[in-house]
């Protein structure tokens, strides 16, 4: 299943990409033309608001930022968790925050104004805020199914790779005090909630820090030729795990706060768009189902 679920994902990749290059093929001048001069303009008919393809992409994201809520009933309801992985349900929530605010940007032919413009920018804070909200997610490990890990058994899995890459490798107390110094766990426990910010640019240039790091244990060490690509994975996943237990109560807390902003914002995305489809289906705008 999560072969299929990959292809399905890229398959929808694939399908918003081209969907975004045709509708900027076909009414890029469209949009930039001045609000003035589009009535005039051939493709008014057809991409306005109100029209075939403007209304219709603005149906299709829409009913993408409702669909993004099923999310939230397979996580709270208990018997919708037998239904396929939080990850994957995950996945698919992440892609419909990105492709409902692109189509329904499209749909509004870059006019805002009114109620309806709190809806839409309510929608990009949403959007923007799930980019974090998924990258603080990623900092609070997970088994398979979704769960969260507990801190002793996430500790436990580091002890255990620790001893591994001792026995391994060889390597000695310096060593593994030079690669913690490389992960940056002293800075990110001491700056507390702001340590997102150091997890964040380490992660930006974690290719040269890891590849420096590399680079000096493999020169005051002895390992064989043939073990150094496992060696280089190993090193990768235990910098990796100890930023996300030095970052461990601090990712709570955000994760936390994060909520707070997340939530109030999509609530109200939701109910403004509701109010503006009732009111575009009372005056008639009901598209091409009359």
């Amino acid at each position: 299943m999560k072969t299929v679920h990959r292809i399905i994902m890229v398959f929808l990749i694939i399908s918003l990409v081209a969907g975004i290059i045709w509708v900027i093929y076909s009414a890029g001048f469209y949009y930039l033309a001045a609000l003035q001069e589009r009535p005039r303009l051939a493709q008014h008919k057809l991409w306005k608001p109100g029209g075939v393809f403007g209304h219709g992409l603005g149906i299709i994201g829409g009913s993408g930022m409702i669909l993004m809520f099923v999310y939230s009933l397979r996580k709270r309801i208990r018997r919708f968790r037998r239904w396929g992985r939080l990850q994957t349900w995950l996945n698919y929530h992440i892609f419909l925050g990105i492709a409902g605010p692109v189509l329904v940007t499209f749909h509004t032919a870059f006019k805002f104004g009114g109620l309806v413009s709190v809806s839409y920018w309510s929608m990009v804070a949403v959007a923007l805020s799930g980019f974090i909200g998924r990258y603080i997610y990623t900092k609070i490990p997970r088994r398979v199914s979704g769960k969260e890990l507990t801190l002793q058994e996430f500790e436990e899995q580091d002890r255990k790779m620790k001893g591994n890459l001792r026995r391994e490798f060889n390597l000695s107390d310096e060593t593994m005090q030079l690669i913690d110094k490389v992960a940056g766990t002293e800075k990110i426990q001491q700056r507390g909630l702001l340590g997102i910010f150091t997890i964040l640019s380490l992660d930006m240039v974690d290719w040269f820090g890891q590849r420096n790091l590399f680079t000096q244990v493999t020169a005051t060490t002895s390992i064989p030729g043939n073990q150094l690509k496992a060696f280089r994975r190993l090193l990768k996943k235990r910098v990796k795990i100890a930023r996300q237990i030095a970052f461990w109560n601090a990712a709570h807390d955000l994760f936390h706060y994060w909520h707070v902003i997340h939530k109030p914002f999509a609530y109200t995305m939701i109910i403004i768009m509701i109010i503006h489809v009732i009111t575009a289906v009372t005056f008639g705008y009901t598209w091409i189902l009359q």
